[in-house]
């Protein structure tokens, strides 16, 4: 059984949650001891029962990812070193998607800390992102039925998450994936990993005034052109009063959505921030052609809309839906369409995880 799991990062600046009256007291340490990481076999207690740490998924310098079981059901057990964690964003994120009965969110089974050592957070286990599985079809492309299906399904769970009252500030392929075949959730494409994920809005409802002096946040290939300047301001100390919105999540969903249809994006072997830059800068003007190379007409309608929005302003998600629903009425597909990964090869027995690049990515990016 494959399964992808969220990936994490360091962010600065957020205040851990007390601790669950149940979690484990501190205990006296040695010193060099601190932080000190479960491993496979052992037991985590959680609420109500115990779970055993049958697997690694995953791992990277501040945590580990477990396989193991709930009940009936395979889950994902996530544990961070407590010094370094952040995983309250997450279980904060999860608990109001959760609530809100979001279709495109793992749900929150159990979480909690082992102090001084670690903290972990239980979920769904899902099957392969999106950009594994893109990486292993003929030409590195979906078909048109498969990736106008992820991007409209990508879509919807981008507007559960604002919302809910979230950025995510690193929408990509990688941060996508189907639920398991054996759950029957493989139909529903499940947005997960919220290191990054910011409120954005006071607990009025208001949107929070954009900072500034804020750094880097994301992926290069699919950061927004606020974020490329942003920082490019930053680097030669300006000030700079931009700051991502819900128009950047929109902006790195449609470049995820431009390369999951051509299989390609013109920057993609570009690893200069500010080469990048000048790329999606010229995808605005001599080389729009070029960039929207190979999809349906009406991207370049998609791409004037989401260029148009600010940073205060509610994306028109429901307008660039029906864009895509048009598109696939067009097209003739069905929504219950098999992807096309869909075969016996790809559901495989082996566990599987998109954890290999993670740490060169958060240190990249």
């Amino acid at each position: 059984m494959a399964g992808a799991v969220c990936h994490y990062r360091m962010v600065e600046g957020v205040e851990k949650p007390a601790p669950k009256e149940n979690e484990a007291q501190e205990a006296p340490k040695k010193k060099q001891e601190k932080d000190r990481l479960p491993a496979v076999n052992d037991e985590i207690q959680g609420d109500d029962r115990k779970y055993k740490l049958k697997q690694v998924l995953g791992d990277g310098g501040y945590g580990i990812v477990f396989l193991s079981d709930d009940g009936d059901k395979q889950v994902a057990v996530k544990t961070e070193k407590y010094s370094k964690s952040m995983l309250h964003i997450e279980v904060g994120v999860l608990k109001a998607a959760n609530a809100a009965k979001a279709k495109h969110f793992c749900e929150l089974i159990d979480y909690g800390s082992n102090k001084p050592d670690y903290v972990y957070v239980v979920m769904t286990l899902l099957f392969k992102d999106l950009h594994k599985l893109r990486s292993e079809m003929p030409d590195r492309r979906f078909g048109a039925s498969t990736s106008l299906r992820l991007s409209m399904q990508a879509l919807k769970a981008v507007e559960e998450l604002h919302k809910i009252g979230y950025l995510s500030r690193d929408i990509k392929p990688g941060n996508f994936a189907p639920g398991q075949k054996c759950y029957k959730q493989s139909k529903t494409i499940f947005l997960y990993d919220f290191g990054l994920a910011r409120k954005y809005v006071d607990k009025n409802g208001n949107v929070i005034p954009p900072r500034k002096d804020i750094g880097w946040r994301g992926t290069t290939r699919y950061g927004s052109l606020t974020a490329h300047q942003r920082q490019a301001s930053l680097s030669s100390n300006e000030k700079s009063l931009q700051d991502l919105g819900r128009k950047d999540d929109l902006e790195s969903w449609f470049y995820m959505t431009v390369e999951m249809t051509r299989g390609t994006l013109p920057w993609r072997l570009v690893t200069d921030r500010a080469a990048v830059q000048a790329a999606k800068q010229a995808a605005r003007g001599s080389g729009r052609i070029q960039f929207l190379f190979e999809t349906p007409k009406q991207f370049d309608q998609i791409l004037t809309m989401v260029d148009s929005y600010t940073f205060e302003a509610e994306p028109e998600y429901g307008k660039i839906y029906k864009i895509l629903d048009d598109i696939r009425e067009e097209k003739g597909i069905r929504m219950n369409e098999h992807w096309d990964w869909e075969d016996e090869a790809s559901h495989s027995t082996n566990t599987v995880t998109s954890y290999s690049d993670r740490e060169l990515r958060a240190k990249k990016d």
